[in-house]
C-alpha cells in the first residue's frame, strides 16, 4: 500500500496566536496533532513542548521492539509495543509539561490535548488524550475511534447523561484528562488493521465545535482526498465564525498495482502551517 498524509493548521477568525500544532513523520510512520491551553501564550508553549517530547520519544526508541527495554511504567501486553510506546512518550510528556508549569506563573495551568497515530505492519495504533479527535472513514461511512475525555462524556458513561444531551451541554468542553495539568492522566488507544481505502482524520476541537460527523464526512466525500480537502474543511469552520484555531492530518491508504503482495507501506506527506 501507499500511505498518502496531509496536514494543515489554520489561527481561525478569533483567536491571535495559533495554540494548535501537528507533526508527520514518514519515517517513523508516526502522525500527531495537539491543542494547548492556557493564557499568555501558554497553550502554545504546552503543545509544542509534548509535540517536542513525544515525536523525538517515540522516534528513539521504535527501533528496538525486539529487545527489552526498561522505559514502559506499565506495559499492556493487549496492546502492540508501537501502541505502548506511544503512550509510554504521553507518560513522560505529561511530566515534562506539568515541570515546566511549575517555573513560572504565567504557565500555571497550561496543557494540551493530543491524539495520534503509528503505523506498523498494516496495523494502525491510535491513542489520544483530551477531547481531540481520530475518525476512521472507511466504505462511506465515518466512526470516530478516539475517545473523548470530557466532563459530558464522564456523565454518559455513568449513565447520567444521553449522549443526546452530550452534545449540548457545556460539560463538553471542560476536559476530564490532559497532558501537563495531574500527575494522574488518562490515555485511550485503539488498534485496527487497515485496508487500502481507509481514511484517518486526526483534528482539534476547532473543527468538531462547528461541524458534525455527517457533515465532516460530506465535505471529505465531495471529492479525491488531497490537501482540497483539509482547504475545504477549513473553510467550512471559518465561515461558521472560526471560533477556534484548527488543526487537520488526514491519512489515506491507497493499493500500488506496482507493489508485490502487498507487504510493504511507502510514505508521502504534504503538510502546511
Amino acid at each position: 500500500m501507499i500511505v498518502e498524509c496531509w496536514a494543515e493548521t489554520d489561527v481561525g477568525k478569533q483567536r491571535t496566536t495559533n495554540e494548535d500544532c501537528f507533526y508527520v513523520d514518514p519515517e517513523h510512520e508516526l502522525v500527531l496533532v495537539l491543542d494547548g491551553m492556557g493564557g499568555h501564550r501558554a497553550g502554545e508553549v504546552a503543545s509544542r513542548l509534548a509535540m517536542e517530547t513525544i515525536a523525538p520519544f517515540y522516534k528513539r526508541y521504535s527501533r528496538f521492539q525486539n529487545e527489552k527495554l526498561d522505559i514502559f511504567e506499565d506495559y499492556d501486553n493487549s496492546f502492540t509495543f508501537q501502541a505502548n510506546l506511544l503512550r509510554q512518550a504521553i507518560f513522560v510528556a505529561n511530566r515534562v509539561v506539568l515541570e515546566k508549569s511549575l517555573e513560572s506563573e504565567e504557565f500555571v495551568g497550561m496543557g494540551s490535548t493530543m491524539t495520534g497515530m503509528a503505523i506498523h505492519d498494516h496495523t494502525v495504533s491510535t491513542i489520544n488524550v483530551g477531547d481531540s479527535r481520530i475518525y476512521l472513514i472507511r466504505n462511506g461511512d465515518i466512526e470516530q475511534i478516539s475517545k473523548d475525555h470530557t466532563l459530558a462524556e464522564d456523565q454518559v458513561e455513568r449513565g447520567v447523561m444521553s449522549r443526546e444531551e452530550a452534545r449540548d451541554s457545556q460539560l463538553r468542553h471542560i476536559l476530564s484528562s490532559v497532558i501537563g495539568v495531574d500527575p494522574r492522566i488518562r490515555i485511550h488507544m485503539d488498534e485496527l488493521a487497515v485496508f487500502p481505502g481507509d481514511m484517518f482524520l486526526l483534528c482539534t476541537d476547532g473543527v468538531t465545535a462547528v461541524m458534525t460527523d455527517k457533515e465532516i464526512l460530506e465535505e471529505i466525500l465531495k471529492d479525491k482526498p488531497g490537501p482540497e480537502t483539509l482547504e475545504r474543511l477549513i473553510f467550512t469552520v471559518n465561515e461558521r465564525g472560526g471560533p477556534d484555531n484548527t488543526t487537520l492530518a488526514m491519512t489515506v491508504f491507497c493499493e500500488d498495482s506496482q507493489q508485490e503482495n502487498g507487504t510493504a507501506i511507502s510514505w508521502e506527506s504534504h503538510t502546511k502551517e
